[in-house]
């Protein structure tokens, strides 16, 4: 037969003679009669049987195009494909029409088609009107139970469903892992747990100010007192101003009287007199206590003696601060700090949440004399001095993702067989940075923890738990290794006071409890 399809399209005029008409000039072609818009041709069931005769008779395989329920129903009953479109004819699969549609005939030739065929059918009508009302009647109620019994069945085993609800059985696993943070590895590498060490450069400037700590003595105020000249004559004697005193005790410490003193004649007699120390003895060494002066210098010494009978006072030393040496040492170092300390700043804004600064790594990398200044030399007088400096900082900075990674390799290579991991359980936390004795390497100690939940074949449960009883589907749940004991499974069966499982697999729904 022709795979081609030859199409046939009617009008309101057509009838039952005119398509076995045009039926008879085709053989062995697949044949697609094409219903009008407008006009119902070819409406009876009879003048389908009759076109589906023709077309037995021509090889033809018979199709038809039309929306009218009417024909539709005719076609289904004759087992000939209806379709709504032309488009749904080309993608539908077609029927084979009734091959006995009609009993076993021999006609002669040239007898009449349409008389033989109206005249059979005639007879098979008859022969039903002739069946008897009860067997009828018998046939419908054997349908109807029959009916029932499958629309039963198919209730009893699509209807039923069940929920069952388990825990898994899950334990905690841990780990201490030493990870190295090497600035030379480009990569994680989870076997020997090195990670990824990060150099991180930030240039920085500072003034740092301290108060300086050296001091200069400069001339104070002079001390002065009162003496006490007594005669050593019996002739007056005259104390000029500026007659030089001094202290026996030590190194001398030199006075001058203030003005001109005249001691009476007579051996004993006295005089008092103010003094001063000299310009070389000027602040506290001047205070000197009672008896302390006692030394008359030059030709006076054979004339008269002396002695303060009070203490001299009123000297005092003037001091100013210098900058010391160690004050720029001290203030490099501050500098040093401070700088170190603005660029762990700068570099931690700059850097993800997830990366962190080793600070045991932060130095200084670079420093220029040209890159320092300060604000006054050693020996200036100065009560502060002040170190404006820029220096390059570097520092080393390892993700801590990268050693959640490792803690997690680590759990999955010991975590039991036939159990999961579950990630979101992972609780990590990393001990102190230790610098190794080059800065290349930097090793920590990372701890880690997870839980473990046992795994199960869903498909394996619902397979198993289908078309059992209640009591056998929960001792299977509880003879199940990966189910936790702790909480013994649960069974919903729906609708509720069934004791039998679900018979459709499909019907058995596997929750997974989260653990308290």
């Amino acid at each position: 037969m022709s795979s081609e399809v030859k199409y046939l399209h009617l009008d309101a005029a057509d009838t039952v003679v005119t398509v076995r008409d045009r039926l008879s000039r085709l053989r062995g072609r697949r044949v697609l009669l094409v219903w009008p818009d407008a006009g119902k041709p070819l409406q009876r069931k009879l003048d389908l049987i009759l076109a589906q005769r023709e077309a037995d008779r021509r090889a033809i395989q018979l199709a038809l195009v039309s929306a009218d329920p009417t024909l539709k129903f005719h076609a289904a009953e004759l087992n000939i494909s209806c379709f709504e479109t032309l488009e749904a004819s080309a993608n539908g699969r077609w029927k084979r029409g009734r091959q006995k549609v009609f009993l076993p005939r021999f006609h002669k030739p040239g007898a009449d088609l349409q008389s033989e065929d109206l005249a059979l059918i005639a007879s098979q009508m008859a022969r039903r009107k002739q069946r008897k009302p009860w067997r009828v009647a018998t046939e419908r109620l054997l349908v109807l139970a029959l009916l029932i019994a499958v629309l039963s069945a198919a209730i009893y085993v699509i209807l039923p469903s069940a929920d069952v609800h388990i825990t898994l059985t899950q334990e905690e696993i841990s780990v201490l892992v030493d990870i190295v943070a090497d600035r030379k590895a480009d990569a994680i590498n989870l076997v020997k747990g090195i990670v990824p060490a990060q150099v991180i450069r930030q240039s920085v400037e500072t003034t740092v100010t301290i108060p300086t700590t050296g001091y200069l003595t400069l001339d104070g105020a002079s001390a002065a007192g009162v003496v006490t000249f007594t005669n050593l004559t019996e002739s007056r004697v005259l104390i000029p101003s500026g007659a030089i005193l001094g202290t026996s005790a030590g190194e001398p410490i030199l006075f001058q009287t203030v003005g001109e003193a005249l001691v009476p004649a007579g051996m004993g007699r006295r005089v008092d007199a103010t003094v001063e120390a000299m310009a070389g003895y000027r602040g506290d060494i001047g205070n000197v206590g009672p008896g302390m002066i006692n030394t008359v210098l030059g030709a006076l010494a054979e004339q008269v003696s002396v002695i303060n009978l009070a203490a001299a006072a009123g000297g005092a030393n003037r001091r100013v601060k210098i900058v010391a040496a160690e004050d720029q040492h001290n203030l490099l170092a501050s500098a040093r700090i401070q700088l170190q300390s603005m660029a762990f700043d700068e570099m931690r804004s700059a850097l993800p949440e997830s990366q962190v600064i080793i600070i045991e790594s932060i130095r200084i990398a670079q420093e220029q004399k040209d890159w320092s200044a300060y604000s006054a030399d050693i020996g200036t007088m100065t009560s502060e001095l002040s170190l404006t400096m820029r220096a390059l900082v570097e520092a080393l900075a390892v993700d801590e993702r990268f050693g959640r990674q490792v803690i997690l390799a680590k759990l999955k290579a010991i975590k039991p067989a036939g159990y999961e991991l579950r990630p979101e359980t992972l609780a990590y936390r990393r001990g102190p940075f230790v610098i190794g004795r080059t800065s290349e390497l930097i090793s920590f100690t990372a701890a880690g923890s997870a839980t473990v939940a046992a795994n199960t074949d869903r498909d394996e449960l619902r397979d198993a738990l289908a078309g059992v009883s209640l009591r056998e589907a929960q001792a299977y749940l509880a003879s199940r290794p990966e189910i936790s004991d702790a909480v013994p499974a649960q069974i919903d069966i729906h609708p509720p006071g069934l004791q039998q499982m679900p018979t459709l697999p499909i019907r058995v729904r596997i929750h997974l409890n989260e653990p308290a």
